[in-house]
């Protein structure tokens, strides 16, 4: 019975995290298609995916498809200060 406060604030903190996450995830996705399209000279139809995760190293890694070269996957990072770079291909 007494467990009902703890429950709620767990779900907030919880909740919390993860609309932080998504949030970042999505700011991560939008700027590195920017910098791929304005800098890097991409179009929208040359990029098929942009994803951001949460991992060990680095922190925020967004993987990256082109259409050019649909079965390979792009690794980038900003490396928390903006400045993208792309550090592996799979």
């Amino acid at each position: 019975m007494g467990s009902g406060p703890y429950s709620a604030v767990f779900l907030l903190c919880g909740g919390g995290i993860y609309a932080y996450l998504q949030f970042k995830f999505h700011s991560l996705e939008s700027d590195l298609k920017r910098y791929l399209v304005k800098e890097q000279g991409y179009s929208d139809s040359d990029i098929v995916s942009i994803e951001a995760t949460y991992s060990k190293m680095p922190q925020y890694p967004v993987y990256v498809k082109f259409a050019d070269d649909p079965d390979t996957t792009y690794l980038f990072t900003d490396r928390g200060i903006g400045d993208w770079t792309q550090i592996e291909v799979y």
